[in-house]
């Protein structure tokens, strides 16, 4: 399994240039935070993740699409709601 420290910097990393924070519990629980870099709003928080479910790059591959895909869906709603 990677270590704690290379899985928070892919996750990190891959939000680019948003602020992206990874945080891992006692009880290897995940909770990933990703937030606006000039305003600190928040955009998304995700917590409950298990820290197994990211042992491999494709996992964490997986799991940054799979919250692209929500900050996306998320994006798109807040337009619609001011158009």
């Amino acid at each position: 399994m990677m270590s704690v420290l290379e899985q928070r910097h892919i996750v990190e990393c891959a939000f680019l240039p948003l602020v992206c924070s990874c945080s891992i519990d006692g009880s290897e629980s995940v909770t990933i935070q990703i937030r606006d870099p000039v305003t600190a709003q928040v955009y998304l928080n995700v917590s409950g993740i298990s820290r197994a479910d990211l042992s491999t790059s494709r996992q964490i591959s997986q799991l940054v699409m799979q919250l692209r895909q929500d900050l996306h869906m998320l994006n798109s709603g807040t337009v619609k709601r001011h158009a």
